[in-house]
């Protein structure tokens, strides 16, 4: 796969995922919606879960039908695990892992409380919750092949410092208005955002090692992570039991329906300290295209259709 065709690709098969989930949640949630009606929801989500089982067997039934291509490593230097930690892991790549590992921390702080927040507090209906989440798929289906050309042709890095600043100010918008079409709204340009950001990260680790070394490269990205998941779960877990539901800002006081989108807005600022703090540590390892981040704010998706139309000429030439 040609490096500087990477991103779309990524983008294509990330595309074919979202709209597969956007369809089965759609299919789920009429499901549910029927069997609740004849009093079985039991029935409804007895047949979600078998259906979810078998998707997966067949999956990894398809799975054992790809073949990898042969590697032409001639070199007979030593390239085990441990050696790629000890040698492998550069400046730039263990900055990134540190980017990565932080920043999944401060998301994982608020991200377990978005359901219980949406259904025990605001009392969302199951198809405003669905559509809720259905908008941020959508986001992601409309926006993933922009970000994938916009990787391949300005670098990952660029892509990962436009997404990661503004994936910090999503969930503080969650304080200042539960309206539920505003919290739809929200969560469609999450969608956007996080389709850029999850392709960045992902792409970023392909570029920024040696290719005999790329599967160990995934594998410690994938420990660095987990590792910031669960250490954001735990401090959410602390946090919901210590933050209180009122805050006054002056004479002004803010009082949510429960603590948790303090814990969002928390979760917000960690997410905008770890953006600024880190991104500047680590460097775009491929050859791009340079331009400065004002000009590449309008190859962004959704603003660049937005420029391309207001360049269009409005009258016939003369």
């Amino acid at each position: 796969l040609d490096p500087n065709e990477r991103g779309a690709y990524f983008a294509k098969r990330s595309r074919v995922v979202a709209i597969t989930s956007l369809l089965m949640l759609c299919l789920a949630g009429a499901l549910l919606s029927l069997f609740e009606k004849l009093n079985l929801l039991w029935i409804g989500f007895t047949i979600i879960f078998l259906t979810a089982g078998l998707c997966r067997s067949a999956s990894a039934l398809l799975l054992h039908t790809v073949t990898g291509f042969p590697q032409h490593d001639l070199s007979q230097a030593p390239t085990g695990f441990l050696h790629f930690l000890r040698t492998g892991v550069s400046h730039n790549f263990f900055h990134f892992l540190l980017f990565s590992g932080l920043m999944h921390a401060a998301v994982l702080i608020a991200g377990p409380f978005f359901v219980l927040y949406l259904i025990q507090d605001l009392h969302l209906a199951h198809w405003q919750y669905g559509t809720w989440l259905a908008a941020g798929i959508l986001g992601q289906f409309l926006t993933l092949p922009g970000w994938g050309q916009f990787g391949d042709r300005f670098g990952n890095k660029a892509l990962l410092t436009f997404t990661g600043l503004l994936v910090a100010f999503l969930p503080m918008l969650y304080l200042f208005c539960s309206a539920w079409l505003f919290l739809v709204s929200i969560n469609f340009f999450g969608g956007v955002v996080w389709a850029g950001l999850g392709l960045g990260l992902n792409n970023y680790v392909y570029d920024a090692v040696q290719p005999a070394d790329r599967a160990k490269a995934v594998a410690v990205s994938s420990i660095v992570n987990a590792i910031g998941w669960a250490m954001g779960t735990v401090a959410g877990s602390l946090l919901i039991n210590t933050i209180p539901n009122r805050f006054y800002l002056g004479t002004f006081l803010l009082e949510p329906v429960s603590n948790i989108p303090f814990i969002f807005f928390l979760s917000g600022l960690l997410r905008l300290f770890v953006a600024t703090a880190l991104l500047r540590t680590f460097h775009e390892p491929r050859q791009v295209e340079q331009r400065a981040h004002s000009r590449l704010l309008w190859e962004l998706p959704l603003l660049k259709p937005l420029r391309q139309f207001s360049r269009r000429p409005t009258g016939l030439n003369q």
